[in-house]
């Protein structure tokens, strides 16, 4: 049967079953003005699932908005929201996030199956070296840890991974707040915020504000969006805090290019971060699955010191040389000769 003459509930339940059952990634609905392009990504390639006609797709939106607990009235905004397990889609979950274009609304789903996510740090498929180095991040009661990387590259499973790990090392629950938009794990017995749907009166800046009168002593952001929240994040670090966090650049480097580059004194952008991971996953040599990548930084005096410098992004790239394990490349090149990965993509970066 042509999908365009299913009803719009079942033509979503068959590409969400579809794609669970091709072991895919992601889903993406794209809007292409007479008609709509379903893909969906397998080992980091996409693949065109199906074209819907324009009028059964935009009814489709609708229904994966109403799934995903999302404002279907809402159409000239982005949204985030989830799909969870209890929609009849056995332990899987759904991420969705919405946005809109000039021919209709585009969604990107993320497909998170808890019967293959891995859970703890040991699970992640990461070196015993990199194991070690995140758990002596998490040793320290205060300071950020910071995690960079594109969309996709691990880094809320990574997140969660160290909560858990703070938990197994028998951290009391009570003291660990997170906040996130949305919430996209949920782990028993820490308190965790989301902010969808929740608007201007409920953002992330308030959020943290509130929390930081809650006696917490570990702080999870799910994302530095813009100055005021990397203020609080800091300014939490610097007091007592362990704060966890995200943020968009594309490497060490860049993090503390970006962080300086909006004003903060570089004294206590040094003094405040303890640890910063840049994630990648990247094709195995096999070809059938992806295994992460990750460059870590545990600052030293040295590198404070020449933080407190205030250098500049390229100083900052030629110095991050003298750290391998923090130096992407560096990193990939080692993951190329000791079979993992393909030569040609340690330069894919």
């Amino acid at each position: 049967m042509d999908i365009n003459n299913l009803e719009p509930h079942k033509i979503v339940d068959r590409i969400l079953n579809e794609a669970v059952a091709l072991h895919a990634s992601d889903i993406y609905w794209l809007p292409e003005g007479d008609s709509y392009s379903v893909r969906c990504k397998i080992n980091g390639e996409q693949k065109v699932l199906y074209r819907i006609d324009s009028e059964a797709g935009a009814q489709c939106t609708s229904r994966i908005k109403v799934m995903a607990q999302l404002l279907t009235y809402r159409n000239q905004i982005s949204q985030d929201g989830v799909i969870r397990d209890d929609a009849g889609f056995g332990n899987v979950e759904f991420r969705v996030a919405v946005m809109p274009t000039v021919n209709g609304e585009r969604i990107t789903v993320r497909i998170l199956d808890k019967a293959m996510t891995p859970q703890h740090l040991d699970e992640l498929h990461f070196a015993p070296e990199t194991v070690s180095q995140l758990q002596t991040m998490l040793s320290k009661n205060s300071g950020m840890i910071v995690l960079t990387g594109p969309t996709g590259c691990g880094k809320t499973t990574t997140i969660y991974a160290l909560v858990r790990e703070l938990l197994k090392n028998n951290q009391d629950p009570a003291s660990i707040i997170s906040i996130e938009d949305p919430v996209e794990c949920r782990i028993p017995g820490i308190s965790q915020v989301s902010l969808s749907k929740a608007g201007e009166e409920w953002n992330y800046p308030l959020a943290l504000r509130a929390a930081l009168r809650q006696d917490v002593k570990t702080l999870v952001i799910g994302e530095m969006r813009d100055r005021e929240v990397v203020k609080v994040a800091l300014d939490a670090a610097l007091t007592g805090h362990r704060v966890i966090t995200t943020f968009h650049a594309g490497d060490i480097p860049s993090v503390y290019a970006r962080i300086l580059h909006q004003g903060f004194e570089p004294f206590l952008v040094a003094s405040a971060i303890t640890g910063i991971v840049s994630q990648r996953l990247l094709k195995s040599k096999l070809g059938e699955t992806r295994i992460p990548l990750a460059a870590l930084l545990v600052p030293d005096d040295g590198w404070k010191d020449f933080i407190i410098a205030n250098p500049a992004l390229s100083e900052l790239r030629k110095k991050i040389k003298e750290y391998p394990m923090a130096h992407l490349q560096s990193v990939a090149e080692k993951m190329a000769v000791d079979g993992m990965i393909d030569v040609k993509d340690a330069y894919l970066l």
